[in-house]
């Protein structure tokens, strides 16, 4: 089983093919959103560990500067292959 970890709290299985935002919020988690499409940039999250575990980058993710080490948490789609860490 592959969890996400978020803010070292709130831990949960993810799922395969699904968003990380989409899964944090279904799982409680208080995540700072906006649009849930990658136009606003708000939910940029770092990613502790488990960045292979993540889908490429998409282009809004470079519009908004995201660094090595940051996704936006609504285009960043799990693999299922292995444990993710994030914080925001």
């Amino acid at each position: 089983m592959s969890t996400i970890t978020y803010n070292n709290g709130t831990a949960f299985e993810q799922k395969k093919g699904a968003d990380l935002l989409g899964q944090m919020l279904n799982n409680g988690c208080e995540v700072q959103y906006i649009c849930m499409s990658g136009s606003c940039g708000t939910c940029k999250v770092a990613v502790k560990s488990g960045m292979e575990h993540l889908s490429s980058k998409a282009g809004m993710e470079n519009m908004h500067g995201c660094k090595e080490g940051e996704r936006l948490a609504c285009q960043a789609v799990c693999r299922g292959t292995g444990d993710i860490v994030v914080e925001q």
